[in-house]
C-alpha cells in the first residue's frame, strides 16, 4: 500500500497536470476514495504507479483525437524549425538540385570537354585529334550510369580490391 494523496499532490509526484490525471481516471486509473463532485479524491500512489506500469506494458492508452492533433502540430512546428535552421532538406528539393547538377555535368562531358580536350591535344602534340575519340567513351560511361540499378546485386560496389571479370579470367588461365 502506498501513500494516500490528493489530486494536486499526485500531479506533483508524477510531474503531470491535474487535467492529465482527470483523463487517466476516465481511462481506468484507480481512485482510492472517490469523494464526489467538488470534493478532493484520494489516490493510493502504489496502485496508481502499478496501473501506469501495466498501461505502459500494454502500449498505453489509445491516443485521443486532441492529443493526436497536438502531436501532429508539434511535429510540424519542429520540422519547420529544423528547415529554418537548415538541419533538414525536403527530398523533392534535393532531387531537383541533384537532377540539375547531373544535367549540367552531362552537358559539360558531352559538349564542352571533347571539343576543348581535342583542341588542346591537337595544339600540344601537333596532331589532329578527332573529338569523337573522346566523346564515345564518355557516352558509353553515361549510358552505363543511366542503367544503374541500386537494387541490382550483380553490379560491383566499386571496390578496387575485387577483380573485375577480365582479371578473374586471366587468373583462371594461369
Amino acid at each position: 500500500m502506498g501513500q494516500k494523496v490528493n489530486k494536486r499532490e499526485l500531479a506533483g509526484i508524477l510531474d503531470v497536470s491535474e487535467r492529465s490525471l482527470t483523463e487517466w481516471q476516465a481511462q481506468g486509473m484507480p481512485i482510492e476514495v472517490n469523494a464526489g463532485r467538488g470534493s478532493s479524491n484520494q489516490y493510493d500512489t502504489a496502485l496508481v504507479v502499478t496501473w501506469m506500469v501495466e498501461r505502459a506494458k500494454a502500449g498505453g492508452a489509445k491516443e485521443s483525437a486532441r492529443d493526436r492533433l497536438d502531436r501532429i502540430r508539434a511535429n510540424r512546428e519542429e520540422l519547420a524549425f529544423a528547415k529554418d535552421l537548415e538541419e533538414v532538406v525536403v527530398a523533392a528539393d534535393l532531387i531537383e538540385r541533384f537532377d540539375a547538377m547531373i544535367t549540367a555535368a552531362k552537358v559539360e562531358l558531352l559538349n564542352t570537354l571533347p571539343d576543348n580536350l581535342a583542341s588542346e591535344l591537337s595544339a600540344r602534340y601537333g596532331v589532329e585529334v578527332d573529338d569523337q575519340l573522346i566523346r564515345e567513351p564518355i557516352e558509353a560511361i553515361l549510358r552505363k550510369m543511366a542503367d544503374y540499378d541500386p537494387d541490382d546485386d550483380a553490379l560491383s560496389d566499386g571496390d578496387s580490391d575485387e577483380p573485375d571479370d577480365s582479371e578473374a579470367a586471366a587468373e583462371d588461365r594461369d
